[in-house]
């Protein structure tokens, strides 16, 4: 009689299903705090956008997305009051996708909840025996790749 075969959980997997985890507890609390319009999908828009704007080739790039599918998640957050398209101050015929006073507002609960899910993750290690920084270990490794893999 042949063995069952096992699911192979890669160390891609495991990286994947955990950031999962993670955006879905980001959510949940963003919810909890009165955002109930942010969904997980708007994540790739949020930790690519930068303080001062962002063109939406940029943030499609960085995100590893289409165009068109970062045009719309942005269309959908500009319709909820998070974004707006400004002038680029280095191109004038250019625009950049910039966060409004409620987008900052929100970036700002976000990172403190961000805090309280890498101290609940760290205290999850901990109880099964390993006191680790995952954060820093995973830049470690992230920083060590060719830049080509980098964003």
């Amino acid at each position: 009689m042949t063995e069952p075969r096992t699911r192979v959980r890669t160390l891609l997997t495991v990286v994947r299903q955990s950031a999962k985890v993670m955006v879905e507890d980001l959510v949940a609390r963003l919810h909890a705090a009165g955002y109930t319009d942010i969904t997980a999908a708007h994540q790739s828009v949020f930790e690519n956008i930068d303080p001062d704007g962002t063109r939406l080739t940029v943030l499609a790039e960085r995100a590893g997305i289409t165009h068109q599918s970062m045009g719309e998640l942005v269309r959908t957050l500009e319709r909820d009051g998070y974004l707006e398209r400004r002038s680029d101050p280095t191109d004038r015929r250019a625009r950049v996708i910039a966060l409004t006073k409620k987008g900052r507002a929100l970036v700002r609960v976000a990172v403190a909840e961000s805090s309280g899910i890498n101290v609940s993750w760290h205290r999850a290690l901990q109880a099964a025996g390993h006191d680790v920084n995952l954060k820093a270990l995973l830049e470690t490794a992230l920083d060590s790749q060719p830049t080509r893999t980098k964003r």
